[in-house]
């Protein structure tokens, strides 16, 4: 496959072969009958040609604004050849003749202007936009160019003898407005290549900076003949370079070609050296994946393996993995070494195995752990059920010996109901410590299920009972248990001789009150307490209060 370097040689060859021709066309032109149509031939030479550049620029050139203004300034030198063309081959009227003529200077102002735009985008980022301010450079190029194109009026471009009858481009004279619109297309080039030498990222490349400069100095020293008089029909000047248009366009373009081509513009060629030299392994293939351009560092791939690469990358032995993906007309491929991060993967998965089985054995030793606490959690609890019923299931086992012993039903009777209320108490009292070992903080509601079940039994036994909840509020669970124990102690020492029991369970600013009242006859007076009291009325019912610490 030809490399870059052999393309702009061809490039080149064919361009020279052209502007050959194309003056070939120009010294075979001068006799009339071949003037018009080889001056046409000569023309669409010259207008194809510069075309091409232009297409060739927008896809050659990176910087997306760069790019926008050099295709540009190759659309300005065909509209320029454009004009040119119809001047000197369908305008018969002078006067027409003398308008085109003007419209030379809208690509002679404005393709340096544009030059410095280019020159000012090169080494920016792709999306990057010129400042407003250099807006303010259209304001100068558009007032002179209205000054040639009004020329007619003043006379301060191109001055023209006095009492001619047509004035044309062979009899004028240089105004002193001609000088301000040449010396600002002098001003704007040089600037160009001043600014695209300054802003030039490629290293030794201004090492090769004569070769734009080369085509450029030649412009600017053909311009000072032209306007001299130098380049005068007879002239060997005139013989070789006698086309100002095209003499120009060629320099602009080969000016331009040459800031390509030594890199102070940043261009896509050349891609096809780096591709080779890069240290990425992958290769260009046509569509039937025959290779067509490999980096040095590549490695060969089968053409049955690189056609799978059109589903999934391939791995191949070694630890190679061959990728692919398609462009146009055609494939790229890479390869990666993927050895050590397949060893890696072992070592993974060998780590992964290793890691289930001990997750294995953890799990199983939490499990157990979780069995084994749980056990000693519920041992726990049945010894503080144990410790804290101890006097109750005493006393019902006394009970139960002494209702199997009895054969009086009365006292049977009494027995039972006795140990209905400690069986219900019992019942009560564990799953208060059972939830007690969950949370420290109790709902009301599981108090009022308490008494009421108590209550319940108590009915049973013959007692009219009475109850009401007014607390509204969780307590702590030792507060509950303990108006639940104080509530037991009352019933246990009055079962025999009560008749009714009226229970109120109420809130004050501190915490919780039990309030008992109890018609029987046995003493129920309470020990000394500071938060218990016990007073009987005048018709013998006991009036029984419990305070506890504050709820929360």
């Amino acid at each position: 496959m030809a490399g870059p370097n052999r393309k702009t040689v061809r490039g080149a060859i064919a361009a020279a072969l052209l502007v050959l021709a194309a003056a070939v066309c120009r010294i075979v032109g001068r006799s009339e009958h071949m003037l018009f149509v080889l001056g046409l031939v000569r023309s669409g030479i010259y207008i194809g040609l510069f075309t091409a550049w232009g297409v060739s620029v927008r896809r050659r050139i990176v910087q997306v604004q760069a790019r926008r203004y050099l295709a540009a300034i190759a659309a300005l030198m065909v509209f320029w050849l454009a004009v040119r063309t119809a001047k000197y081959s369908f305008a018969e009227d002078p006067d027409t003749a003398r308008g085109l003529w003007y419209l030379y200077y809208a690509p002679m102002l404005f393709i340096p202007l544009l030059s410095v735009f280019a020159a000012m985008s090169l080494g920016r980022p792709e999306g990057y936009s010129l400042r407003r301010w250099t807006a303010l450079l259209y304001i100068p190029t558009a007032a002179l160019l209205l000054l040639v194109l009004t020329n007619d009026a003043h006379q301060l471009v191109f001055s023209f003898p006095a009492g001619a009858e047509a004035w044309t481009d062979h009899s004028y004279g240089y105004a002193p407005a001609y000088f301000l619109v040449a010396g600002w297309e002098v001003v704007c080039a040089l600037t160009a290549f001043v600014v695209m030498a300054v802003r030039c990222r490629v290293p030794r490349s201004r090492k090769r900076l004569w070769l734009p400069l080369l085509p450029l100095a030649a412009a600017l020293v053909y311009g000072a003949l032209y306007v001299s008089g130098a380049v005068s029909r007879g002239s060997l000047v005139y013989l070789v370079a006698g086309d100002l248009t095209v003499t120009l366009c060629l320099l602009i373009t080969a000016a331009y070609e040459a800031f390509i081509q030594c890199g102070l513009i940043q261009s896509n060629t050349h891609y096809g050296e780096l591709f080779r030299v890069s240290t990425v392994r992958a290769q260009i293939t046509d569509g039937d994946y025959s290779v067509l351009l490999s980096s040095d560092a590549a490695q060969s791939v089968p053409q049955s393996a690189m056609r799978r690469t059109e589903t999934a990358p391939v791995l191949l032995a070694g630890g190679a993995r061959p990728s692919g993906a398609p462009i146009r007309d055609g494939h790229v491929l890479w390869t990666e070494d993927v050895a050590e991060l397949l060893d890696v993967l072992e070592q993974l998965r060998d780590a992964q195995e290793q890691l289930e089985d001990d997750n294995s054995l953890l799990i199983a030793e939490y499990a157990l752990k979780a069995r084994q606490t749980h056990a000693e959690e519920q041992n726990r609890l049945y010894n503080v059920i144990q410790q804290r019923t101890r006097r109750q299931i005493g006393l019902l086992a006394e009970l139960t010996d002494e209702f199997e012993s009895s054969a009086d039903e009365t006292r049977r009777r009494k027995l039972l109901c006795r140990m209905l209320v400690i069986g219900a108490y019992l019942k009560r009292r564990s799953n208060l410590i059972f939830l007690a070992g969950r949370t420290p903080i109790l709902d009301p509601r599981e108090l009022e299920l308490a008494f009421r079940e108590s209550m319940d039994n108590l009915e049973l036994c013959g007692l009219s009972c009475g109850f009401r909840m007014e607390l509204t509020r969780p307590l702590p669970a030792e507060q509950i248990a303990e108006m639940y124990d104080f509530f037991e102690d009352v019933t246990e020492r009055s079962i025999d001789s009560a008749s009714a029991v009226l229970t109120v369970i109420g809130e004050t600013e501190s915490g919780a009150c039990l309030s008992l009242s109890v018609d029987a006859a046995a003493d129920l007076s309470v020990p000394v307490r500071e938060n218990a009291a016990a007073e009987r009325d005048e018709d013998g019912e006991w009036r029984l209060v419990l305070r506890v610490g504050g709820g929360v």
